[in-house]
């Protein structure tokens, strides 16, 4: 099943080339699969470049990472890469995401030796059905309030059956979670 993601590649801090901070003209390209995009050339961001460029692009059910490549351009116009970041599709696309939610990002760049060479800001957003796919699809809308995938595959969890009261209190349980301090006493 192909889906829609809309791409926000936001911005960039700390960009390395070398491990000298970056003052050069950067761009960003998301990467999935075969098809990529380019954003455009930040040309005063040195560093720290900001470009909030949005992209759709599709998806097939099959990509389990999306790619963002940060490059820079020399002053003859040749392109070298700085850094790629390398996105789970499960930190977007997960059973307690749903589709048509707005997931900030943010990821290490790495360079071609596997070292640090900065931070990649991104969005990303599955684009939800329309209500006439959504009501011909044979999959019914997910609640997304359960607490771990475990909980809800042992079956300590269940989905709502009735929607919540207005009141605020849906009747349901709260359990709370047991938080230990450790005190040290002065010796």
């Amino acid at each position: 099943m192909t889906k829609t993601l809309e791409i926000d590649i936001r911005s960039a801090e700390g960009l390395k080339l070398n491990r000298r901070l970056l003052k050069k003209k950067t761009f960003a390209v998301a990467r999935i699969g075969e098809k990529s995009r380019p954003s455009h050339l930040d040309v005063s961001g040195g560093s720290s470049p900001t470009w909030n460029c949005k992209l759709e692009m599709p998806m097939s059910g099959t990509e389990q990472f999306i790619y963002i490549e940060v490059l820079f351009r020399t002053s003859s116009g040749r392109e070298k890469k700085i850094g790629e970041a390398k996105i789970p599709t499960s930190d977007f696309m997960g059973r307690y995401s749903p589709e048509g939610h707005l997931n900030f990002l943010s990821y290490r760049l790495r360079d071609e030796y596997g070292d640090k060479c900065g931070i990649v800001n991104v969005s990303i957003m599955v684009k939800p059905y329309s209500t006439d796919e959504f009501k011909s699809s044979s999959t019914a809308m997910k609640d997304y309030g359960a607490c771990s995938s475990q909980a809800a595959e042992t079956g300590l969890w269940r989905p709502r059956s009735e929607p919540p009261a207005i009141d605020g209190y849906g009747g349901r349980i709260v359990t709370g979670v047991p938080v230990w301090c450790v005190l040290q006493r002065p010796t």
